[in-house]
């Protein structure tokens, strides 16, 4: 039974539903050949509905539940894929870098590609420390502020602003910076299409 099928059936059952009304107010409420006639009818298009119709549709609807977790174990598979370049992509950088340095050269320059040596940093806050230090007083503030315990915050801490203000004393520990030896890396560039 197709979607089509499912709504012509309902279509159909309130149609019958409203002329075995009407034919029960045109005699009176009496129950005649031709309103148990209908009667039957409103009961066939129901136990179609109820069987075949939901059938029909829990077979459509479990196919598209199916559909959406394949496209969410392929974008899983994706987004694994895609780290996984992004390893590799560090780890030929961070070997460049070092070819650089052991042959002592700040940049070489082939005919497509260029390299040039460079020191990557990247600071991160450590949320353990972060929550050790700000969580219960997050909280109170939340609650002097009559914040309802339904509401939620999460804690952040910017490297960023860190370093534009400073860190205040008691926060020396809460971010740490990592530094690897790698490169930059020149390609040519994509060609605009006309």
């Amino acid at each position: 039974m197709t979607y089509k099928d499912i709504k012509e059936a309902m279509c159909a059952l309130s149609q019958a539903a409203r002329e075995v009304e009407d034919i029960y107010i045109e005699n009176g409420g009496e129950v005649t050949e031709e309103t148990e006639a209908r009667e039957a009818e409103i009961a066939a298009i129901e136990d179609l509905l109820d069987g075949e119709g939901i059938d029909s549709l829990g077979r459509w609807l479990k196919a598209k539940e199916d559909e959406k977790q394949a496209i969410k174990n392929e974008k899983a598979k994706i987004a694994q894929m895609e780290k996984a370049c992004d390893k590799t992509i560090e780890f030929i950088k961070v070997t460049i870098g070092q070819v650089l340095r052991r042959t002592g050269k700040e940049k070489v320059k082939g005919t497509l590609y260029s390299f040039a040596q460079y020191t990557s940093s990247k600071t991160s806050a450590d949320k353990e420390v972060l929550k050790a230090l700000y969580e219960d007083k997050v909280q109170e503030a939340l609650t002097a502020a009559h914040i309802p315990p339904y509401i939620g915050v999460t804690l952040t801490a910017s490297s960023t602003k860190a370093a534009e203000f400073g860190v205040v004393e008691g926060d020396e520990d809460l971010f740490s910076t990592e530094t690897t030896e790698t490169c930059k890396f020149t390609k040519p560039r994509n060609v605009k299409e006309a």
